[in-house]
């Protein structure tokens, strides 16, 4: 079964996809999150406060992917932007969708929860 969900920045909503993951499944049983967003290069990232561990990091996120750090327990949120170290490749933004952030990158905070 998918697990949707949905980043809520208050002038427009993006829907993404949970990959089947460990970390994905740890990110999920924490829903919702309200983060308070920093943007660097192509990339949003905030804490969401959770420790959610390690599993498989990976060097590379394609663009609209979401990822997950324990280096500072990171929702990262790639629009172009290669990552600063390797992250958990937790999820995906549907369709080509991510480009509003293009349009429209910095943003303050966003809610993550279920759709």
């Amino acid at each position: 079964m998918k697990k949707m969900i949905e980043f809520d920045f208050g002038s427009f909503v993006l829907d993404a996809e949970l990959l089947d993951t460990v970390i994905a499944k740890r990110f999920a049983a924490h829903l919702p999150y309200q983060v308070h967003l920093m943007l660097w290069g192509n990339e949003l990232y905030g804490s969401i406060g959770k420790d959610l561990g390690e599993e498989n990091p990976v060097e590379d996120i394609p663009p609209g992917g979401i990822a997950y750090t324990n280096q500072g327990n990171y929702v990262c949120i790639f629009f172009g932007q290669r990552p600063a170290w390797a992250v958990e490749y937790i999820g995906q933004i549907s369709d080509n969708h991510w480009q509003a952030l293009v349009k429209s990158p910095v943003q303050k905070s966003v809610i993550i929860r279920f759709k």
